[in-house]
Parts: C-alpha cells; sequence; structure tokens
C-alpha cells in the first residue's frame, strides 16, 4: 500500500480535494504489483482486448492419475498438474454395482498331449569313415510343451558309431523320434529312441479360490471328485500349477489329448458340478437347479442331449434328472456329471470388470444382459409397437405346405434340395425367384444352364454341348490340331515330315535296243524345287549279274546292291536325302562288275519331305 497516499484526510470540503485523492486510488490500482507483474499485466493475461476470459488454465486425462488442471505457464510438460478427480473416482468405486450380467463363463482352454520321456537311444547302423564323432540330433516331441532330448555318440577306432548315449531324455514324445546322425566326416550310420511310460503330470495354472476346472481326456469328461466306488480321475496342484491324471481307470497312454477349461467362480456365475456314480439301476439323477439355470449332463463322460426323444430331461420342480431311454437304463458303476453352463437370473458385476468383459466392442451392454421392468420403457420408444408385432411376417422352416398361413407368410420349403423361399399372397405360394416361368431346379442341375426346350413352349435345364469344340489344349499338341504363324499359314514345325511317295523307275530296254547292259552309268530322273529321301531299291536281271549304285551328279552315294536274276526288295539303311531346293539334282545308276546281265530293272523307292 506504499504507493496509495491519502493527501487530504478527513478534508473533502471541496470537490478538488476529493478528486486529488480518488485520482490517487485509481493510480494505485493501476500500477498495483502482484510478483513481478502489475494488476494490469495480471487483467491482462487472464482476459482478450474483448473483455472475454482467456486465461492461461489447461486440464487433461492422465491414465494413471486421472482428471488433472493447471493455471499458468510451466516450463515443463509435467510440472503443476493438480488432481481434480482419480480414475476410481469418475469410473466407479470398486465394488460398485455398474450393470448386471449373466453366467458363468468357460475361458482358457489349453489342449495337450500325453507324452513321456525317451528311456533309451540304440545304434541300427554303424555306418562307417567317421574320422571324429558326430553330432547326434533328437527330433523334437510331439506335445508343443515338450522339451527336446539330447545325445551323443561314441565311435570306434575303425571309424563306426558303437553307441548313442542319452544325455537328457526330454519330455513330450508321444512316439519315437527321428534321430539324426550327421558330421565327423562319416557316413551311413543311424539310431533310434524308445519312449519311456506316459507322464501323467500336466502343466496348468488356475486360481482355485476364484476358479473351477473342466478337464477332458480323449473328448470324454472326467471326474473330479472321489466317489463310492471310483477315485478322482484327476487332481490339480495350484502350488506347483500342475493337473495329475490317475493311472487307472483307464491307465494314462503316450498320445492321450487332455483338453483343460477354467470357469469363472461361483459368486459371480452361481457355477455349480456334480459328479454321481449309480448304484443299483435308475433313470433319476439329484441335482438341485432352477429354472434360469442351464444345464449340462454328461454319462461316463459322454455329452448327452436334452429332450424327450434324446437322452434326458430336466425338472426345476423335483430338482431331477430323468434318462427317457429305459432300454437303456443306469446301472452300477456309471458315471453322471451335471454342471450348470449359464444362469439366466441376474448377477451383480462390481468394478472394473465391466468395461472389458461384459460389453460389446461399440461399449454397450448386450440386451439379454439387462433387466428391464414394467413400464420402465418411455411410451414414445414403444409407440405402434404391438401393430408391427402382429403385422410381422410368419416364417415356416418345414417339408410340408404350412396350414392356414395369412398374407405375406414366409415358407421355407426343406421338401427341395436345396431348399427355396417361397411368400404366401393371399391364395397360393409363390417362389421369391426373380422369374417365376424358370423351372424348380435340385443338386443334380448343378453347373447346367437354363435353355428353351425342343418345343419352344418353356424353359428347362441342360448341360452344355462340347462335344464340337476342340479344347484349346489341342492347339499345336501331336494329337490335336495345328495353329497358325503371324501370316495365317502353317508353322513348319507342325508340317508332316513326308509329303507324299515316289517310286522312280528304271528298264534297261528302255535306254537301250538291246536288253544287254554294260558297265557305265545311266540317268534315272532329275528333281527341282523340292527335297526328297530314298529310302530304299527294288532291283533284277534277266540274266546274269551286275553291281549297283547310285549317284548324285556324277557323285557317288550310298551302298551298292548285287543284282540278279532274282527280285529284290532292300531298304537303305542310312537314308539318302537329296535337297534340289536351290539347285537341280540329277539321280544316276551306276552299274559295274557286268557279266552277261539283261534287262535290268530298277525301282527306287523315294518320299518328298518338308523343307
Amino acid at each position: 500500500m506504499a504507493r496509495l497516499r491519502q493527501q487530504h484526510p478527513q478534508n473533502y470540503v471541496n470537490s478538488g480535494n476529493i478528486h486529488t485523492d480518488f485520482e490517487n486510488v485509481i493510480r494505485y490500482l493501476n500500477t498495483a504489483e502482484l510478483g513481478d507483474k502489475t494488476l494490469s499485466e495480471l487483467m491482462a493475461t487472464l482476459f482478450n482486448e474483448e473483455g472475454v476470459f482467456d486465461g492461461p488454465v489447461q486440464m487433461r486425462l492422465d491414465a494413471t492419475a486421472g482428471i488433472q488442471y493447471r493455471v499458468g505457464q510451466y516450463s515443463g510438460a509435467e510440472t503443476g498438474w493438480i488432481t481434480i478427480a482419480d480414475v476410481e473416482q469418475f469410473r466407479g468405486t470398486a465394488g460398485a454395482s455398474v450393470g448386471n450380467v449373466e453366467g458363468p463363463f468357460f475361458f482358457g482352454r489349453k489342449d495337450m498331449l500325453v507324452g513321456g520321456p525317451l528311456a533309451s537311444l540304440s545304434v541300427t547302423a554303424a555306418g562307417s569313415n567317421y574320422a571324429t564323432v558326430p553330432t547326434v540330433t533328437v527330433a523334437a516331441p510331439q506335445e508343443v510343451t515338450g522339451v527336446t532330448a539330447t545325445a551323443t555318440a561314441t565311435i570306434s577306432a575303425g571309424g563306426e558309431v558303437t553307441a548313442i548315449t542319452l544325455v537328457s531324455a526330454g519330455s513330450g514324445y508321444t512316439a519315437a523320434p527321428v534321430v539324426t546322425i550327421t558330421g565327423g566326416s562319416g557316413s551311413d550310420a543311424t539310431a533310434t529312441g524308445v519312449v519311456g511310460g506316459a507322464v501323467s503330470v500336466l502343466g496348468y495354472s488356475f486360481d482355485p479360490s476364484t476358479e473351477d476346472i473342466v478337464v477332458y481326456r480323449n473328448g470324454l469328461l472326467l471326474h473330479e471328485t472321489t466317489t463310492a466306488n471310483t477315485a478322482a480321475q484327476y487332481a490339480f496342484n495350484t502350488t506347483a500349477n500342475t493337473i495329475t491324471l490317475a493311472t487307472a481307470s483307464p491307465a494314462v497312454a503316450l498320445g492321450d489329448k487332455i483338453s483343460v477349461y477354467a470357469v469363472r467362480a461361483q459368486s459371480v456365475t452361481n457355477f455349480r458340478r456334480v459328479d454321481n456314480e449309480i448304484s443299483g439301476s435308475t433313470t433319476l439323477v439329484s441335482f438341485v437347479h432352477t429354472d434360469d439355470e442351464k444345464i449340462l449332463v454328461w454319462r461316463n463322460g459322454i455329452l448327452q442331449q436334452p429332450g424327450g426323444s434324446a437322452d434326458y430331461l430336466s425338472s426345476s420342480t423335483s430338482d431331477t434328472i430323468t434318462f427317457v431311454d429305459t432300454s437303456n437304463q443306469l446301472t452300477t458303476g456309471d458315471k453322471v456329471t451335471v454342471m450348470t453352463v449359464e444362469n439366466q437370473s441376474l448377477k451383480t458385476v462390481a468394478g472394473m470388470m465391466f468395461e472389458d468383459e461384459y460389453t460389446n466392442a461399440s461399449g454397450f451392454i448386450n440386451f439379454g444382459k439387462i433387466a428391464v421392468l414394467d413400464n420402465e420403457i418411455p411410451q414414445s420408444k414403444v409407440s405402434a409397437l404391438a401393430t408391427t408385432l402382429v403385422n410381422k411376417a410368419n416364417i415356416v422352416y418345414q417339408q410340408s405346405t404350412p396350414t392356414s398361413p395369412s398374407t405375406g407368410d414366409l415358407w421355407l420349403d426343406t421338401s427341395l434340395a436345396p431348399a427355396i423361399l417361397k411368400f404366401y399372397e393371399g391364395t397360393q405360394w409363390l417362389e421369391t425367384s426373380p422369374e417365376s416361368s424358370l423351372p424348380t431346379f435340385v443338386q443334380t442341375n448343378a453347373n447346367q444352364y437354363v435353355r428353351v426346350n425342343g418345343t419352344g413352349t418353356g424353359l428347362q435345364y441342360g448341360d452344355i454341348d462340347f462335344s464340337s469344340v476342340v479344347p484349346k489344349t489341342y492347339m499345336g499338341a501331336a494329337n490335336g490340331v495345328a495353329t497358325l504363324d503371324s501370316s495365317g499359314n502353317l508353322p513348319v514345325t507342325q508340317l508332316p515330315e513326308t509329303f507324299s511317295t515316289v517310286s522312280i523307275p528304271f528298264f534297261s530296254v528302255h535306254e537301250d535296243s538291246s536288253a544287254n547292259i554294260g558297265n557305265k552309268t545311266y540317268y534315272l530322273s532329275r528333281i527341282w524345287k523340292q527335297t526328297i529321301r530314298i529310302d530304299g531299291l527294288a532291283y533284277k536281271l534277266s540274266s546274269g549279274t551286275c553291281t549297283l549304285q547310285l549317284s548324285v551328279d556324277g557323285t557317288a552315294v550310298g551302298s551298292t546292291f548285287s543284282a540278279t536274276s532274282s527280285l529284290q526288295s532292300d531298304n537303305i539303311a542310312t537314308v539318302i536325302e537329296i535337297d534340289g531346293t536351290v539347285a537341280s539334282k540329277r539321280i544316276e545308276l551306276i552299274v559295274t562288275n557286268n557279266s552277261s546281265g539283261q534287262s535290268l530293272e530298277v525301282v527306287v523307292a523315294a518320299a518328298t519331305v518338308n523343307v
């Protein structure tokens, strides 16, 4: 207050004195300091030029601390925050009722195989040439949580594997594993293993104070409690987190499949389980339950079906389970297990379970879990609901035609395969097909198409006729059809090697007036713009002998042939190909070693080939 000074205390006889002191008050208000800021500077911080509050106030939601605020400017992002409400406060205190849900709930399924350790490993083939000790690798166990066994080999001075020593027996083996021997510069050594006895202790973790467990073996439910004549079929140890299977009734075997479920606490779900052992012959088993509770019943580990035409009927009035097949009554030693698996009565759920357990993906409670009493829904929410329900279409699922249908009813006719949906328009049932003229289809019409019948009076289903169509895969195939090149011609590779065959004849009587022949070269033929292949010769003389050989343009080609008065037809071992496509070629017959040869007759077997 040092800056505020009254100039005329108790002396306001004139307006000048009043004015002077009032001016001092205004001057103080404009210059008063708070910290390093005057009052006017502080006001400017809190309000903008229009006089609207614009103070440096921040709020945030911290996942750990809750809802927080701070006022002012801070250099650190985590400095100055004051908590308004912590997480527990705005979400509800522990134990508060946040909704109603059903139960119980099965969870925590774990599937396991009964396995065992390896009892031994033995050499089945010693192999050879091992300079150093090879590596022994044992395959992993069949049970995924098992431990792989380890082993070492011993070799002889001669380089053979003489023994396999089991270092670690492993666990979880249901059958003999594959044993691989590698390295050591040798080869061909093999070994096999023997699995020991089945291990009845399996790992499973749960809290017995809040949970129960259900155990299946090879699909059969196991008894949890000891009955009059039968011990419990399993026990659990929550300290070691294990389940121990009973070794009898029946004995535990390698490869047995074990499935375990956890069940939520009875305090939340009202889950109950009763194991019964039957004494005598009966059809009744006692089990206290209400109409709100749904139950499951097992007989000797096999799940039973409810209903008068199935396995059993349940009665909450008499608290009994009645097995309906009197020809297959329960007998001494039969084991019956009953569980509650759904409770439609309301159960209070407290705390944070509401958020992550009992709402859908959008955060809403499922309608079936909410209790709505009479007159709790506003009238506006249900206006015209009764009329709407009365006018709703009835849907019938059966083989026979529904009796006394109402307009708008739907009928799924299961007498047809596949079933057809039909609509009742007041007088008759109509198929809901967009085209009423389509014939009714059955499973045998699969992959058929709709076509006009032969008389043109209706539609029918038929197979597509591909008998005149050549499959695309046949194009270019050896037994198919030819493709065409870019010019529309057949590719050379698809042309036949032989276009045609021809016989080139020669008769000496035509060459000379005398039938006698001499040692000389005779003209046969000339080819041009073609390639021929000579495959054989047929030849004879009327008398005498001579030697024959073909020539091309004066050059002898191929083998020689001895002609006599006997007709001979010889295939040429190495065919003679003559290319006359570029230049014409003269084909000749050379006669040598003639001895009184007369009337020579020769036929050359030739073929025109693809060029």
